[in-house]
């Protein structure tokens, strides 16, 4: 069983504040990701997934665990840094294919 261990996330608001004022944003269809890279060994995931751009819980969930395993999935191949997913706007139009997609996309650009 795989896991995404405290050790792989942001949590304080310092971390995510540094990620913001330092990093380099991508845009993807119902996503942007903004990266920075960190003192760690490892790369760490901050999801902030508004209530403005996708309304139902449900939906901001789903979302969520597809960030969280598509991490997990790719967490091995990428370097040290620390990447914050924000759910744009247009996130609740987009096709839930085209939104993984998109994470593969993120991941793919991030390895390059």
């Amino acid at each position: 069983m795989h896991r995404f261990p405290r050790s792989a996330r942001l949590l304080t608001p310092a971390s995510f504040k540094a990620v913001f004022a330092d990093g380099r944003r991508f845009s993807f269809p119902g996503l942007t990701a903004v990266v920075r890279s960190n003192a760690e060994a490892h790369p760490r995931l901050g999801l902030a997934i508004a209530k403005k751009s996708l309304k139902r819980a449900v939906a901001r969930n789903q979302v969520k665990r597809w960030a969280r395993e598509s991490f997990r999935l790719h967490a091995a191949d990428l370097s040290a840094v620390d990447v914050v997913v924000l759910a744009r706007a247009d996130a609740g139009k987009v096709p839930p294919e085209r939104l993984r997609e998109s994470f593969e996309l993120l991941w793919s650009r991030l390895k390059a």
